[in-house]
């Protein structure tokens, strides 16, 4: 069986229109001050302590919350937001994404007195 190569020169011919997707409906434009990709953010977990306990980002970043402790330990958002990482045994990681604007202060559930908050700031980024 024999192919003629159809199938590339379509997926060539298509490709532009779909890479020019984004920019025609403004995906590709992102306002003064906001980064165009989004960034990791690390705390880790130690001293049955989250390090940092405070962390600024921008919607779509990431946080990572790695548990570099003895014990096991949650990231738990308060209020409305409601994120959580589950229970972290040692060595495990959590993420959690954010996409809106504003602060939220999350606590470990295993050891309430833990405490942490995310304050977002700056320019949703393209989904």
């Amino acid at each position: 069986m024999s192919t003629h190569g159809w199938g590339r020169a379509w997926r060539c011919l298509a490709a532009p229109p779909l890479v020019a997707l984004p920019l025609l409906l403004g995906w590709g434009t992102v306002p003064a001050g906001s980064s165009t990709s989004p960034r990791p953010h690390v705390v880790e977990i130690r001293g049955m302590a989250f390090r940092p306990a405070v962390l600024e980002v921008a919607p779509g970043d990431t946080v990572i919350w790695i548990n570099r402790d003895i014990v096991p330990h949650t990231a738990t958002a308060n209020g409305s937001n409601g994120w959580n990482t589950g229970i972290l045994a040692p060595g495990d990681s959590g993420r959690y994404v954010p996409s809106w604007i504003g602060e939220t202060a999350y606590i470990c559930r295993l050891h309430p007195t833990m405490r942490g908050r995310v304050t977002v700031t700056g320019h949703p980024r393209p989904q």
